[in-house]
């Protein structure tokens, strides 16, 4: 089963730009062009950045995204495990989402979980 990693995205938005709406609860369908940049970007990102460090990826003017490791921590069962935060970017609407990926070496970094980004409070 193939996985699909959500990865955050980067829009310039100058200050004469329309609002973002932030659309936790839905994702938007991407094409085989951007899933791939979407997948080396994540994978990029967990296995070289730094935390805190974006790592960025579009595929048009209008579509695209960031993934930026947050934590790094090393478990038994999991092996190197990296928490993490995706923003993707599609028109006017912006995807936020947090999730924890581990790596497998001849997988690369696989989700365990991600979840939509809700504030609390």
């Amino acid at each position: 089963m193939k996985h699909q990693f959500m990865v955050v995205a980067v829009v310039a938005l100058s200050a004469c730009s329309l609002p973002v709406t932030e659309t936790p609860s839905e994702l938007p369908v991407l094409s085989e062009t951007a899933q791939h940049s979407r997948f080396a970007a994540f994978q990029e990102a967990l296995e070289l950045a730094q935390n805190d460090q974006p790592t960025p990826w579009q595929t048009s003017r209008a579509l695209g995204g960031i993934v930026t490791p947050i934590d790094t921590i090393h478990s038994a069962a999991d092996g190197w495990c990296r928490s993490y935060e995706e923003i993707i970017a599609d028109g006017q609407k912006r995807y936020h989402l947090v999730g924890i990926a581990c790596r497998k070496s001849s997988q690369g970094w696989l989700v365990l979980d991600v979840r939509p980004f809700t504030e609390q409070g």
